[in-house]
């Protein structure tokens, strides 16, 4: 071999070697990237996933509709769909539906009924059981229609919580109805034919969770009603909790319109700060509640992300790695209680700071707004809503539909002029005439206007 030969003959192995050591050192980096940590900022390198259009093309009947190409997945902290691309959900609640909550409605509140509780008790003494059902089915159908997801489609929206409580699948006695799925199954498939991801939040725990009437059980002491966690049946109530979870969860696995499960909704509320049990005692409690769910769920559902709320701030969820979490998602709530029309900046400080201490808790999953308000000032809605965008955030607004004079804690309101309903006294007929009028709901404009905007961003 001449000296020239063999010169270039050790460039190109020594060039090899080079080249391997980069690609070993590269995998490594790579490795470390993509570990599950929730000490570390994990975040893909934009090579890695491309972004979903906010455009969905249409199928050939002429519907936008989510395939299993589209199935989420949490990914670090983004949220991917099987084509690799990042998905961000925005969109409302559909409070009032399944879980009324009377100050938002136009049936009035009397000492029989002011939650769903007592609504299905009113309903029972005075007209059956079988009948009672019909009409708790009748406010359903009118309350949210195909306009409706029309309204949430036109506006951008690509997501939609729905909050159910334990009664929507079994009787009194914890025993399963026939078809519980009936009106879920329905929301599931209109919201997929218009390219809307739904995520099931158990607003309404057996026993309540918070002892308000949001939970279906108001509670004149919402701690000792929270008979979900505490008391003598608070080991029954969440086995039956546990096991409506995973019926759900079985019924939707491999669904790809399902974005998550929301396994339970403001756990302790409006006591969480003024409670006798320590910040370490309710951890224990929830996050001990948390694991049996998110076991549960995976026990039949492997694939779906599960969703963990905080009460209220990041400090009340732990590292996702230290409970040996996958494919999980972190949501919080908002609401700031003063300075509605934000002349002193206090709703949007408020939202803001949130943000600021999720983006500093840094953990490694995706970050959820799923209830939140700015109230009256459209402006401090367009900042508000700027700032999730911006942090990349996934946000649902509360809520789309309520009575008139709401203001902007919806997206339409119910006419005015169909007046209120007492439960207490009306006949059946007057009831389902009453529920039909519900159908008829008005646009916020305003609000729709600077809402509709950053969803379709």
């Amino acid at each position: 071999m001449s000296e020239n030969k063999r010169l270039v003959f050790i460039a190109i192995a020594f060039a090899s070697v080079i080249i391997l050591a980069a690609a070993f050192s590269i995998s490594l980096i790579c490795f470390q990237t993509f570990e599950d940590t929730s000490d570390i900022n994990t975040s893909y390198p934009s090579d890695v996933y491309t972004t979903a259009s906010n455009e969905a093309t249409p199928d050939v009947e002429g519907e936008v509709s989510i395939t299993e190409a589209d199935f989420l997945k949490a990914s670090g902290k983004l949220v991917l769909n099987s084509k690799n691309e990042q998905v961000m959900l925005r969109g409302t609640n559909i409070g009032g539906c399944f879980v009324r909550e009377l100050w938002m409605l136009p049936i009035r509140k009397t000492s029989n009924v002011r939650d769903e509780s007592g609504i299905y008790r009113t309903l029972k003494s005075r007209f059956g059981n079988e009948k009672m059902h019909e009409l708790v089915k009748a406010w359903q159908d009118s309350f949210f229609t195909e306009k409706d997801f029309d309204n949430i489609a036109d506006m951008g929206a690509n997501c939609i919580r729905i909050p159910v409580w334990y009664r929507d699948f079994v009787d009194e006695n914890g025993d399963f109805y026939d078809d519980p799925f009936e009106k879920l199954d329905w929301f599931v498939e209109e919201a997929g034919k218009r390219g809307i991801y739904v995520i099931i939040d158990m607003h309404g725990a057996p026993g309540s969770q918070n002892g308000s009437a949001h939970s279906g059980s108001q509670s004149d002491d919402p701690e000792k009603g929270s008979e979900f966690f505490f008391g003598d049946e608070a080991e029954k109530h969440q086995e039956l909790y546990l096991e409506i979870w995973k019926e759900i969860a079985a019924h939707y696995a491999g669904n790809p319109i399902i974005a998550g499960y929301d396994v339970l909704n403001e756990p302790f509320s409006g006591y969480r700060y003024t409670t006798s049990l320590s910040e370490n005692e309710l951890h224990i409690i929830l996050w001990k509640l948390y694991d049996r769910a998110y076991e549960a769920i995976r026990s039949v559902d492997e694939d779906h992300i599960v969703i963990f709320e905080a009460v209220w701030g990041t400090s009340d969820l732990p590292a996702p790695k230290r409970m040996g979490w996958e494919n999980v998602m972190y949501e919080y709530h908002n609401y700031q209680w003063s300075d509605y029309d934000n002349a002193e900046g206090k709703q949007t400080e408020s939202l803001k700071k949130k943000i600021d201490q999720i983006l500093k808790s840094n953990y490694n999953v995706p970050s959820y707004m799923g209830e939140f308000t700015l109230f009256s000032n459209e402006q401090a809605w367009d900042e508000g809503l700027k700032y999730l965008n911006e942090a990349g955030i996934h946000w649902t607004t509360w809520t789309y539909k309520t009575a008139y004079g709401n203001g902007n804690w919806s997206l339409y309101h119910i006419d005015s002029n169909i007046g209120e309903l007492v439960l207490d006294t009306a006949s059946e007929k007057d009831i389902l005439a009453f529920f039909e009028k519900v159908r008829e709901s008005y646009p916020n404009k305003e609000l729709i206007d600077v809402v509709s905007k950053h969803m379709k961003q």
